[in-house]
C-alpha cells in the first residue's frame, strides 16, 4: 500500500486493487470479506457500513469520475481511553472506492502501528499480485 498525505493534510493508506487481482467483484463482496477479519479479530468490533456514494447521490454532490459505488466499513481497536480527547480520531474505517475495472481502498493512518499492520494484511490478503 502506497501512504499519502491526501490535501496536505491527511495520511493516508491507499490501495488501487485491479478487480483482475482479486475475487471480488463488486464492493459489496469486499466489505463482507473485511467485515469477516473484523468479526474474528480479539481486539477490533464492527460498527457499521456507510453507503457514502448513495449518500452523496442523493445530494448531488461530486462523485469522482467512473467511480459506481462506495462504502465505508466503520470498526474500532480501542483498547484504551488514555484520555477523553483519544475518542475523537476513533474509530477507525476502511474505505472502498468501486470502479469498472478496479476498487480504490484507502484509510486514514492509526498512531498505532500495529492497527496500520493489521488493516493492511487484511486488505493484502485477498489481492493477487
Amino acid at each position: 500500500m502506497e501512504k499519502i498525505n491526501l490535501m496536505d493534510k491527511y495520511p493516508v493508506y491507499t490501495k488501487e486493487v485491479l478487480k483482475s487481482q482479486t475475487k471480488f467483484k463488486n464492493v459489496d463482496e469486499y466489505i463482507q470479506a473485511l467485515k469477516q477479519k473484523i468479526e474474528e479479530d480479539e481486539v477490533a468490533t464492527f460498527i457499521w457500513v456507510f453507503d457514502h456514494f448513495e449518500h452523496t447521490k442523493k445530494l448531488w454532490g461530486q462523485i469522482a469520475d467512473g467511480m459506481i459505488a462506495g462504502k465505508i466499513l466503520l470498526f474500532c481497536f480501542g483498547r484504551n481511553i488514555p484520555k477523553p480527547q483519544a475518542m475523537a480520531v476513533r474509530p477507525r474505517n476502511i474505505a472502498i472506492a468501486e470502479f469498472e475495472d478496479k476498487f480504490v481502498i484507502s484509510f486514514l493512518e492509526a498512531p498505532v502501528e500495529k492497527a496500520n499492520t493489521k488493516k493492511i494484511n487484511w486488505i493484502l490478503e485477498h489481492v493477487e499480485d
